[in-house]
């Protein structure tokens, strides 16, 4: 399914759209200022093409995650696709995180209530 929130928009209508919807919280770059970006989403023109990929820990270009689009409505569709998959995983992160915290502390007091501790 096709996310169409974004057809057709121009470069500052998906800034906005990326700030509007808090999405500017996520490392991303657009443009070309990308070489010391640590884990983001990146849209670039290289080579005549709009190039979106994810960078690594060292800012290094994540190889299975590069993707091209000839125009840049298509890219910029794209691109604010996997910026709201980036958010809705951080949400589920979050919620695993939440859980696993919870689950932690539950297992911590019920060993705390075993018969001889003090």
């Amino acid at each position: 399914m096709t996310d169409r929130r974004s057809r057709g928009k121009s470069l500052e209508e998906s800034v906005a759209t990326i700030e509007a919807e808090g999405l500017d919280t996520f490392a991303h770059v657009i443009g070309d200022d990308h070489g010391s970006s640590a884990d983001a989403l990146v849209l670039t023109r290289r080579d005549g093409v709009w190039t979106s990929f994810s960078t690594d820990e060292r800012a290094g270009v994540e190889k299975t995650s590069v993707r091209t689009d000839e125009g840049l409505s298509d890219a910029l569709d794209d691109f604010l696709r996997l910026m709201r998959l980036r958010a809705d995983e951080d949400v589920i992160m979050s919620r695993i995180r939440e859980k696993n915290w919870l689950a932690h502390e539950t297992w911590r007091a019920s060993r705390d209530d075993r018969p001889g501790r003090a």
